[in-house]
């Protein structure tokens, strides 16, 4: 049953009680003093690589004088440690009447399987470079020693998920230094550093120990096994008290950042009218400031123009005396351009119908020029197909030659081939086979052979060489029609140009025509109105008079207008400074209540996630030290037999894991060494010697 019970106000949760001194150096295991039937320590002896070299269990009975002992094993032999009494060990049976004895009752038992409920792996790394423990003896440098410890499922997984191991070993001062070792407690014994872990039931686990190391030795590894015991009182709300007030000071926290928020929000509507509006502003008084530079510019204009007008109307008034006398003048002119005209419209009635003329014979012209141009496309296309016809000759007869040259090699070769072999035979014949045979026209048909091509191979070459000037004539024509057809299409274009113009100058000499006859009634109009100008000039005269006392009085005005918006210029560039730094003012104070609207939201946000999240707490607090009381708690464990699954009458199990210590070797005299008898106290000694 668990020992773990929820009462209002308390809660009994756990800690772990584990033995820091089983199997240290010389040091005897410690039993605890109960009335249990059976203890069990299981010893293992480890190689310095964490493999199991064997292993033995010492079990331990209180029992009194005469009463007999029955107890299971899987053994590969069994000792009395305690009496001189015989073990019977049959069928992994021990039995045993125990005799002169009152105090506890030992025996060991050799196991016959060597597994144990952890696979523990041991590394050794110096300097970088994996290293064996024997060759590490002696050694100097950087040293790091890698333990896994890891579930070995074939042994049965209770041991396993109810032992803690402690782990345990020293280091030397005087021969390591720098000592690291993540998650481990390091005591100082002395000069000698001894480095503890505590590796929980159920769960694996990976260690390293890191040490600079001058001639490195070692004792050996300790790994403890031990059962966890729990029994330690929580008052659960001394610790949620705290959290309650925190979970409610969070929500004020998130509702103040909640009205921070809206408040920011309001300002930074503000801040955006204020900025909009000083941009308007500032427009405004650009577009202004624009105006008054325009109106001061115009008024300078204004009265630089008016000076000039001034000065126009004075010589309007002087022109105006010389203009009544120029009119005069101009209305002789004006009867002598009516005479003109009327010889201009006889002329062009003459010169009207040579234009006609001209346009009808540019259009004949322009259709033989169509003529021409279709015929030279044709000759072009003629040309270019002689071209591709004389390449394609050259081409073919360049191929012919080659294998010409080949066929008339052998042609040589064959004659020659004759001669060698008439020659054979003639020098193994009689004259009369040889006549018989007629091989002399066998010689004269071979070399006539050879002859005959060598003609034809000459006339390959000469209608190569001929079909080489055709393609080149071919190719000078096609580059010669190029031009004469770039030449006929010039000459269409400007044919086409010619009978254009002529058109164009037909219905120009009809403009002209009608032009003299406007001109002729704008002659007539015009004697008319230098009639009426004569008259208006006498008034212009009288008027310009009146014109320079006005101007006077214009001119003094203007004076005044460009004093006055010189002053306004003036103002309006102070005007526009103060609305440029308005706006960069409300700029940067839109940009600052940006970050912070940004940094508020933020804030707001992350309230209300920690208000949502915390709001729960110490319920959940509540609930995670059960779910830890609950994982850890083993009040309620019945121990096992390592030994047997047949021994149900089982105190306690321990486990003591020790490995070889690392010792530089040292050469000993073999001495011849007396056998003795032992008493019992000896072998029960012996027992803590084992794998030292």
């Amino acid at each position: 049953m668990n020992n773990y019970v929820k009462t209002k106000n308390v809660k009994k949760a756990s800690t772990f009680v584990l033995t820091t001194s089983i199997l240290m150096s010389n040091v005897y295991p410690v039993f605890a003093d109960t009335n249990t039937s059976k203890d069990e320590v299981v010893y293992v002896k480890l190689n310095n690589n964490g493999n199991v070299d064997n292993v033995y269990v010492v079990n331990s009975f209180d029992i009194k004088n005469g009463e007999k002992l029955v107890d299971y094993g899987i053994y590969s032999n069994v000792v009395n440690l305690s009496t001189s009494d015989k073990l019977n060990y049959s069928n992994n049976v021990i039995n045993a009447n125990i005799s002169d004895t009152n105090k506890k009752f030992y025996y060991q038992g050799d196991m016959k399987d060597c597994e144990i409920p952890w696979n523990i792996d041991i590394r050794y790394t110096l300097d970088g470079k994996n290293i064996s423990s024997e060759e590490l003896a002696g050694k100097s440098g950087n040293l790091e020693i890698s333990f896994d410890i890891k579930k070995n499922d074939t042994v049965d997984e209770v041991f396993f998920n109810n032992y803690a191991l402690q782990i345990s070993l020293t280091l030397d001062g005087d021969k390591c230094s720098n000592i690291i070792a993540d998650g481990a407690t390091i005591a100082s014994v002395g000069n000698n550093k001894t480095i503890t872990y505590i590796k929980l039931a159920g769960e694996e686990a990976s260690y390293t120990i890191n040490s600079n190391v001058e001639n490195f030795e070692m004792d050996s590894i300790s790994f403890n096994g031990l059962n966890m015991d729990i029994n330690v009182d929580i008052n659960v709300d001394d610790m949620t008290s705290s959290f309650d007030t925190l979970v409610d000071a969070i929500d004020e926290l998130n509702g103040g950042a909640s009205d921070l928020k809206n408040g920011v929000d309001t300002y930074k509507n503000g801040v955006s009218t204020l900025y909009t509006g000083s941009s308007k502003l500032l427009e405004g008084v650009s577009n202004y400031k624009s105006g008054v530079n325009t109106l001061y510019t115009g008024s300078s204009k204004l009265l630089t123009g008016v000076s000039s007008y001034k000065n126009g109307v004075n010589t309007l008034y002087k022109g105006s005396s010389q203009l009544q006398e120029g009119v005069s003048n101009y209305k002789s002119g004006v009867n002598s351009l009516d005479k003109g005209i009327n010889s201009l419209q006889s002329g062009l009635n003459g010169y009207k119908n040579g234009v006609t003329s001209l346009y009808t014979n540019s259009q004949k012209l322009l259709e033989g020029a169509k003529s021409l141009n279709s015929g030279v496309e044709a000759l072009e296309s003629g040309v270019n197909l002689l071209n591709q016809g004389s390449s394609n000759l050259e081409s073919g007869l360049n191929t012919l030659s080659q294998g010409s040259a080949s066929y008339k090699q052998n042609v040589n070769n064959y004659a020659q081939s004759v001669n060698q072999v008439v020659s054979a035979l003639k020098s193994n014949l009689t004259e009369e086979q040889i006549q018989a045979l007629n091989l002399d026209a066998l010689i004269s048909g071979a070399q006539g052979l050879a002859s005959g091509y060598e003609s034809i191979d000459a006339g390959i070459n000469q209608s190569k060489s001929g079909a080489s000037s055709i393609s080149d004539g071919a190719g000078s024509l096609a580059s010669n029609i190029g031009i004469l057809s770039q030449g006929s299409s010039n000459l269409y274009s400007g044919i086409e140009a010619l009978s254009s113009g002529s058109n164009a100058l037909v219905s120009g000499i009809n403009e002209i025509e009608g032009g003299a006859s406007s001109l002729k009634s704008g002659s007539n109009s015009l004697v008319s109105g230098i009639n009426e100008i004569e008259g208006g000039a006498s008034s212009l005269k009288s008027g310009s008079s009146a014109l320079v006392s006005g101007i006077n009085e214009i001119e003094g005005g203007a004076s005044s207008l460009k004093s006055g918006s010189s002053a306004l210029v003036s103002g309006i560039n102070e005007i526009e400074g103060g609305a440029s730094s308005l706006k960069n003012g409300s700029s940067t104070l839109v940009s600052g209540i940006d970050s912070i609207g940004e940094g508020v939201s933020a804030l707001s946000k992350g309230t209300n996630e920690l208000n949502s999240k915390t709001s729960n707490l110490p319920d959940e607090i509540d609930d995670k030290i059960d779910e830890m009381v609950s994982k850890y708690s083993n009040s309620d464990f019945n121990p096992v037999s390592f030994a047997s699954e047949e021994n149900i009458n089982v105190e306690s199990v321990q486990f003591a894991i020790r490995t070889d210590a690392i010792k530089v070797k040292e050469e000993e005299k073999v001495e011849e060494e007396k056998v003795e008898e032992k008493n019992m106290w000896q072998l029960f000694t012996d027992l803590f010697k084992k794998g030292k």
